[in-house]
């Protein structure tokens, strides 16, 4: 059964704040996923903590988000796309900066040095040239907070973008299709590459608008879409090793994009996850625990391993050590994001606004 919306009601659906709202929460749920996933170690375990599956997420997200600050532009396109870029440098380059340098005075003057756990830190056997400690801070190495790889695609996906919508602009659905299935086969050519491979992602996000326009399901259909997509998308990693990486990619990349059309569509909420206070929590600061949680991690790890609570996690079963390393240690890394978030992320959010090349898209939100 296929029901249809009346072109204003479409409309409303599309700029309903509360919708936006599920979608933070979602981002805040992969922002925990990725924590997990860096806290266990067991494949089956990743079935729930798939930190791969949720990078992919945040990309496909972002792919949707930015398209949407993207059709609410007015001005030139060369304008457009330069307030976009300095919108974009101030909401990702401040945080990852000042979380760079942290990390790096951690590395430089590392205090555990010499216990048991320092084999399972990567900042104790760390060794990296000068050139290499500046590319750091550039985006161009990530052997300080690993995690940051994705920051690069992301940097590449929000210059990519703009030009995409452009060129898009000029095509109709069947010129998308092709589009985006040329980016998709560029991402099965052989070779190293995380940007070549998970760009084509950033547009499918992008396109997630336009399918909205189509007649709405009834809700019953969305919440079965979203059950399969979100099966699909936590498994999709179990392709791997037969099927190889891009195919894997390209699986969970699809299944986002039907959880997110699904959620804005249907307003579905993962059965009152997306509704509860703490991802809500977790989805304003994901930023920040994205970049920040590497090194909390390692912190409280050793300090815990070092505690008198070190008598429980040698008695107890490895499973149970791991998890109750995760829950004491969640509520430091949503701390230390939370601090991020207020005194680095939203004060550099509102100066990239007042400070922008003109004021004519002051009005776009800082996503």
């Amino acid at each position: 059964m296929v029901e249809r919306l009346p072109a204003t009601a479409k409309s409303q659906q599309r700029t309903n704040p509360g919708f936006f709202i599920k979608l933070e929460a979602l981002r805040g749920v992969a922002a925990l996923m990725v924590v997990g996933f860096h806290a266990f170690q067991d494949p089956w375990t990743r079935i729930l903590f798939n930190g791969g599956a949720a990078v992919t997420l945040f990309f496909v997200l972002s792919g949707y988000v930015l398209g949407l600050s993207l059709r609410r532009g007015s001005g030139t396109m060369l304008h457009q796309y330069c307030l976009f870029l300095w919108h974009r440098v101030f909401r990702l380059y401040p945080a990852y900066f000042i979380t760079t340098l942290a990390f790096w005075i951690y590395w430089q003057w590392y205090p555990f040095r010499g216990g048991d756990l320092v084999s399972q830190s990567s900042f104790a056997n760390l060794q990296l040239n000068h050139l290499q400690q500046i590319e750091n801070f550039l985006f161009l190495h990530q052997a300080i907070n690993p995690v940051t790889w994705s920051l690069k695609v992301e940097m590449a996906g929000s210059i990519a973008l703009p030009l995409l919508h452009l060129l898009s602009g000029k095509l109709r659905w069947r010129g998308w299709i092709l589009l985006l299935s040329a980016m998709v086969l560029l991402s099965f050519v052989p070779g190293d590459g995380n940007t070549r491979r998970c760009l084509y992602m950033f547009y499918l996000g992008y396109l997630i608008a336009d399918i909205e326009r189509l007649p709405k399901f009834a809700d019953r259909a969305y919440s079965m879409i979203t059950c399969i997509a979100v099966v699909l998308f936590l498994t999709a990693h179990f392709l791997r090793e037969s099927c190889g990486l891009p195919l894997e990619l390209l699986v969970e990349a699809v299944s986002a994009a039907g959880i997110i059309l699904c959620i804005q569509a249907g307003g579905g909420s993962l059965g009152g996850l997306l509704n509860h206070p703490w991802t809500h929590f977790a989805g304003r600061v994901s930023y920040s625990v994205f970049l920040s949680h590497w090194m909390t991690l390692d912190i409280a790890s050793q300090l815990l391993y070092r505690s008198p609570l070190q008598i429980i996690f040698q008695h107890c079963p490895v499973y149970l050590s791991i998890w109750l390393k995760l829950l004491l240690s969640l509520p430091i890394v949503l701390l230390v994001a939370a601090a991020l978030y207020r005194w680095i992320e939203v004060p550099f959010i509102k100066l990239g606004k007042m400070s922008g090349p003109s004021a004519g898209w002051r009005s776009v939100k800082a996503v």
